[in-house]
């Protein structure tokens, strides 16, 4: 099964140069058999405009091959008003919607099984209440993917809900906001609250993946996706022979 990654920076995959920063998908990867090929395509700082006028949807569509699965999710730059390259409006008619839709059916063309998904959210917290930075994107995603008739993911709602459980401080070690001093890469610290540090990115991945599980209950042809989905572990406590965990703490300290 190949599953095809579009979106932004809170998606890509991200190397040794910029870690702890980590995509979200990185960890996704923990639910699904090692069996399964992802190609990421997102990118820092693209929206949905940009994501088609650089070329890399038709990319994506180069390399898509009836049976994929893609996971679709963008907003943090389509948001962007001062940027004329990025921005996109969210409004019925709006460039947004109809670049979503393009994606949908374009990729359905060639036999693609697309999901939307809502953004992550950001980290932004007003005298402790967690505020909803995307304003009318997510709904536009999940209206959308309703005319499209394709699984929406409401990621936003999900994260708000868990990051508002956690609360301010908690959740502080989800994102790339952390001190001086932890990091190689950062030494100087960061203040980011949109970007997401390997907790984060497990954490949302593990929302995600309970999402996906139920997909196929309402999209019957999502079933290898969903149950792919969460359907085993790499080494059972039980296993014998070769891949058997070796417990040698009662020989380390035996008296």
């Amino acid at each position: 099964m190949r599953v095809l990654c579009l979106g932004d920076s809170i998606m890509q995959y991200n190397d040794f140069s910029t870690y702890p920063q980590t995509g979200w998908v990185q960890e996704l990867r923990r639910f699904f058999p090692d069996t399964t090929e992802w190609l990421d395509f997102a990118r820092n700082g693209r929206s949905t405009k940009s994501f088609i006028d650089e070329g890399r949807f038709t990319r994506v569509m180069t390399e898509a091959k009836k049976g994929d699965f893609a996971l679709i999710q963008f907003a943090h730059n389509d948001e962007k008003i001062a940027d004329p390259t990025r921005y996109t409006s969210p409004e019925k008619g709006g460039a947004f919607r109809k670049n979503l839709s393009y994606f949908v059916r374009e990729l359905r063309s060639k036999g693609v099984l697309p999901v939307l998904l809502t953004p992550m959210a950001r980290r932004m917290f007003e005298n402790g209440v967690l505020v909803n930075s995307h304003g009318d994107y997510p709904q536009a995603i999940v209206e959308t993917a309703a005319e499209e008739n394709v699984p929406c993911i409401d990621m936003n709602a999900l994260t708000m809900a868990f990051l508002s459980k956690e609360g301010e401080e908690k959740s502080r070690r989800f994102y790339m906001n952390f001190d001086a001093g932890l990091y190689e890469n950062f030494p100087e610290g960061k203040a980011d609250n949109s970007h997401l540090r390997p907790d984060g990115a497990y954490a949302f991945s593990r929302i995600c993946a309970a999402e996906i599980k139920k997909i196929s209950g309402q999209f019957p042809e999502y079933a290898a996706l969903s149950d792919s989905c969460m359907s085993g572990t790499a080494c059972r406590f039980d296993d014998i022979g070769e891949n058997a965990e070796i417990d040698d703490e009662y020989t380390v300290f035996e008296k």
